[in-house]
C-alpha cells in the first residue's frame, strides 16, 4: 500500500515546489543613495514641483526568463521620479520643494511650478524605457509647455547574463536611472528656454 501512495506523494511534493517557485520572491527596486552633479548654472527663480501621490504610489511589475521567473521585480517609477528631481531641480532652482497635492497654492506667486507625472515605464530587452509628462506654469499659473520626454537607458544585458537575480536590481536600477537622466537633460533645456524668452 505504501508503494502505491509513493508517487502521489511525490507529485503532490513536485506541485507545491512549482506553486513555491512561481511565487518566487517579490524586490522593491527604487534608486539607494544616489548623487551627481549637473552642472547646471542657477537661474535665480524658486521651483515647487508636483508630483501626485497615484504617481508617486506607482509600482511596474518586472519579470526576466533569464534571471528567472520565480522573482518579480516592483519597480516604482514614481519614487525614481521624485528622487531624480530631488537631485537634480535643487542645482538649478532655489528655493526648492517638492509637493503630491496643488503647487499653485506653494508657489507664493514666486515659484515656477513644474507637475510631473510617469505615463509609461518598461523594462524589456535588457533596458527601461521611461516616458514622463511635465507641465512647467509661471508663477502666475500660466502654462509655458507642456512637454512629453521618453528615453531608454543604457542596455544592461552582460549584467543580467552573468549575474543573474542578484544583479536584476542593480541592472534596472542603471537602466532607469540613464533614461531619467536623459529625460532631465531635455527638461533642463526647455526650462532654460521659457526662462531665456522671457516667459516665465
Amino acid at each position: 500500500m505504501n508503494g502505491l501512495f509513493a508517487p502521489i506523494r511525490l507529485f503532490r511534493l513536485v506541485l507545491l515546489g512549482l506553486a513555491l517557485g512561481l511565487a518566487g520572491c517579490a524586490h522593491q527596486v527604487s534608486f539607494q543613495d544616489v548623487g551627481y552633479s549637473t552642472g547646471a548654472q542657477r537661474t535665480g527663480m524658486g521651483i515647487v514641483v508636483v508630483i501626485d501621490q497615484d504617481t508617486l504610489n506607482r509600482k511596474t511589475s518586472i519579470r526576466s526568463a533569464m534571471t528567472g521567473l520565480a522573482h518579480n521585480w516592483e519597480v516604482e517609477p514614481g519614487q525614481m521620479l521624485k528622487q531624480v528631481a530631488d537631485i537634480e531641480l535643487p542645482q538649478m532652482f532655489d528655493p526648492y520643494e517638492q509637493v503630491s497635492g496643488d503647487g499653485e497654492s506653494r508657489s507664493n506667486g514666486r515659484s515656477l511650478i513644474l507637475e510631473m507625472t510617469v505615463p509609461g515605464y518598461d523594462f524589456a530587452d535588457f533596458r527601461a524605457t521611461i516616458t514622463v509628462r511635465a507641465i512647467a506654469r509661471a508663477p502666475t499659473g500660466r502654462v509655458l509647455f507642456d512637454k512629453t520626454y521618453t528615453e531608454q537607458g543604457d542596455t544592461q544585458g552582460g549584467k543580467m547574463f552573468w549575474g543573474g537575480a542578484f544583479a536584476m536590481k542593480s541592472a534596472i536600477r542603471q537602466s532607469s536611472l540613464d533614461a531619467y537622466q536623459k529625460i532631465f537633460q531635455a527638461l533642463r533645456g526647455d526650462l532654460n528656454n521659457a526662462l531665456r524668452s522671457g516667459a516665465a
